[in-house]
């Protein structure tokens, strides 16, 4: 139903749940009585009453199962409005498939199939709620939903006209819809269906919906008796239910049914009823939203699933069907003042009522209101799904809310609904596919690694950075996205505009999975590497991942052109010792004493080299074999290291306990400098990779030539700020070409 704004009311509690109660639950009537009329329609319609009956029964258990189990006091639960074009859809179905077969038989198969399904209905609800697993439904895409609700919608108006008496659809003439009798269900409907649809959304009244069902029986009975027809006559023209048998509506069939059903009819229905499973526990979910939203409150949503679970399964065993909440009865029943659990009890009683007592009562109930009712639900559906929807989605995904509605009205539901989904499978690959899976590109000469290099180190890098091709990716790499991959690597490769490329980097650290087609195409870089003699070095890459691309023949590790690392910064550093190999001055003596090395570095760097001698007399050396700690995080500072020869890497400590590689120095580095100043803890530890030489000068040592030799202290303070403002100056441009390239 639409929703109306709040009205406020100063009444007690007990009252307004009960004028809530009253008018939901006529209208629960009116709708079990609509219902049954499109379900049991043609070779069925002598046994129109009794449907009409089990649907009441429906209702009766339904409405009080759930109000008892909900977490929402005041809730209304009706036959869930989505399944009964389905059910009309299943009925016709089985009929058609049983020509020969009793009209008997029939009815008890139509029976048995909605048992069944209410049985399945009932366990499928209740192993959502009570796995928790409710929130799974929530994945099909969001245009497919509304597809199939427009679809149902569809489904309603034709079981709609369907159930006008003397029109046959089959074959369709446009001339049958203008027969007097014909056009006096259908017009009266059309004109009740919009008025109940227009009417509540000018006229701010919560009586507004009674009013016009009230006011449209008596238009009704008024205008037979000022045209002199009598009722009878009303009866013969179809403009009233057929006769009703006097008593009580409903009988108790469900073994009967069940023994005399053919089940090889009701087991073709299964792929329907599959659809209606899924359909419905959609729907149960997307009310639940709704009542949220009208009541301002959370509702546990496995537990309501439990409800309508427990519901449906005791429906069945009466030959019933199930049903659940419902956003637009909530919606009306707030506005009406419901607040607590007799609402729920109420409607439940009146539909009680007319089970067993209000036979006669429903003989005169006007055709036009059922037939209307389910226009007025398409009219919802397609309001919301077919106008609203084209305003709130794109032309793609409003496209197959379109494809699944005329699917469903020229081919079937159940292939629609496969259409739906495979529409929302390839139009969600399309916009992946939009999506790079490159995070950023960048070359080697400003992204180095953690490795603290000389400042002629860093010139040769610079100089031959784009000699590396760096691509770090993220996301889902499959057919979509890997080609496009493949083809910007080889693009850069072959550019001839642009230095050539000897190295590229992969980095995998955000990748979350790849398929068969991109490990072929990363088969295809792996020819692109030989044919180009192009080293691709990957870093980072899962094991899972790992393990698919040797699967793919993508990763030899006995491949010189192939290289694998633990990480990004290791995949560097092994690419920076490729280059300095290649492009570093090789005027140095490989019998040069530690000692001598770090003279010559620092004489190099010093403003005034002579004083590098001094210096070297006042520094202690140390060795330390590999793995060895120079110093732990946490020790007190107590001096500088210079690296005379090998290599030692800062680590820092995680709270997990891992250690993590902050820093790799070389030969002619300082370790330390900014402790000097600060004099602090050691922020690190600092642990030796290879067996290495160092030079030490201590705290105190320093101090005592800031007194005796001053000139030396200076260019030691010198030689610090000169070094911290190179290193500054190198991550700066680092981190100017990184924003760039993002």
């Amino acid at each position: 139903m639409v929703s109306i704004p709040d009205s406020k009311s100063n009444t007690s509690p007990v009252f307004s749940n009960s004028i809530a109660g009253a008018i939901m639950g006529l209208l629960t009537v009116t709708s079990a009585v609509s219902f049954g009329t499109l379900i049991f329609s043609g070779e069925l319609a002598p046994f129109m009453p009794f449907g009409i009956g089990l649907l009441l029964f429906s209702s009766v258990i339904i409405s009080g199962v759930i109000t008892a189990l909900s977490s929402y006091p005041p809730i209304v639960a009706t036959i869930a409005e989505v399944t009964v074009p389905i059910f009309s859809l299943i009925s016709r179905q089985v009929v058609a498939a049983m020509p020969d077969a009793p009209v008997e038989q029939k009815l008890m198969t139509v029976i048995a199939t909605l048992i069944f399904n209410s049985f399945m209905t009932g366990v499928i609800f209740l192993g959502l709620g009570r796995f928790k697993l409710g929130s799974f439904v929530r994945f099909i895409p969001y245009p497919v939903v509304g597809g199939f609700l427009a679809g149902i919608g569809a489904l309603l108006f034709v079981a709609a006209f369907q159930a006008v008496s003397g029109l046959n659809l089959q074959p369709f003439s446009l001339a049958a819809f203008f027969e007097s009798n014909v056009f006096w269900q259908w017009f009266p409907a059309v004109l009740f269906a919009a008025a109940m649809f227009v009417v509540p959304q000018r006229i701010k009244s919560v009586l507004v919906y009674p009013s016009i069902l009230f006011g449209s029986i008596a238009l009704f009975y008024v205008a037979l008796m000022l045209f002199g027809i009598p009722i009878e006559q009303a009866n013969d023209r179809g403009w009233l239910l057929n006769s009703v048998p006097a008593g009580g509506l409903y009988r108790f069939v469900t073994l009967q049914a069940l023994q005399q059903a053919d089940w090889s009819v009701i087991i073709q229905q299964i792929p329907t009823l599959a659809a209606l499973w899924l359909i419905s526990a959609i729907a149960l979910l997307l009310h639940g939203n709704g009542v949220e939203l009208v009541a301002s409150r959370d509702l546990d949503l496995n537990r309501e699933l439990k409800a309508a679970g427990v519901a449906s399964l005791i429906a069945g065993v009466g030959g019933g069907v199930g049903g659940f909440l419902s956003a637009g009865e909530n919606s009306l029943a707030y506005q009406l003042g419901a607040r607590g659990r007799l609402v729920g009890w109420m409607i439940s009683a009146i539909c009680l009522a007319m089970l067993l007592g209000g036979a006669s009562l429903l003989s005169l109930f006007p055709k036009f209101i059922l037939i209307g009712m389910p226009l007025l639900i398409t009219a919802e559906f397609f309001n919301e799904w077919l106008y609203e929807a084209w305003f709130r989605f794109d032309r793609a995904e409003y496209a197959i809310i379109v494809l699944i509605v005329l699917t469903t009205i020229t081919v079937g539901f159940l292939q629609a609904t496969g259409v739906g989904l495979v529409s929302a499978i390839v139009l969600f690959v399309i916009n992946y596919s939009r999506l790079t899976v490159t995070r950023r590109t960048s070359a080697g000469a400003y992204h180095h690694s953690n490795v603290l290099r000389t400042s002629e180190e860093l010139e040769i890098l610079e100089a031959q950075g784009e000699q590396l091709y760096i691509v770090e990716l993220q996301g889902l790499i499959f057919f979509g996205t890997a080609n496009k991959l493949l083809n910007q690597i080889r693009d850069r490769i072959n550019d001839d505009q642009l230095p050539p490329v000897r190295y590229v980097l992969l980095d995998f650290r955000l990748v979350s999975g790849l398929d068969a087609s991109a490990v072929l195409s990363f088969a295809k870089l792996k020819q692109v590497a030989h044919q180009k003699q192009v080293h691709f070095i990957y870093t980072h890459i899962s094991a899972q991942a790992k393990e698919r691309l040797k699967q793919g023949e993508c990763l030899d590790e006995a491949d010189p052109l192939c290289h694998l690392f633990p990480d990004l910064d290791r995949g560097l550093e092994w690419y920076e010792q490729q280059i300095l190999q290649q492009y570093r001055s090789h005027d140095e003596n490989p019998s040069q004493s530690p000692e001598s090395a770090l003279t010559a570095y620092l004489k190099a760097d010093f403003a005034d080299p002579n004083q590098v001698d001094r210096l070297m007399h006042c520094l202690e050396m140390c060795q330390v074999a590999e793995g060895e700690f120079l110093f732990h995080q946490g020790d007190l500072y107590n001096g500088l290291y210079f690296v005379a020869s090998g290599q030692v890497s800062v680590v820092l400590k995680l709270k997990n306990g891992d250690n993590k590689r902050i820093r790799t120095y070389t030969t002619g580095n300082t370790i330390g400098e900014m402790g000097l100043y600060r004099r602090t803890v050691r922020m690190a530890s600092v642990v030796a990779d290879q067996p290495s030489t160092l030079y030490f000068l201590s705290s105190a040592t320093f101090e005592q030539l800031e007194t005796t030799d001053p000139m030396l202290a200076a260019s030691i303070h010198r030689f610090i700020v000169t070094l911290l403002a190179e290193r500054l100056q190198h991550r700066e441009k680092e981190l100017s070409y990184l924003l760039e390239s993002v």
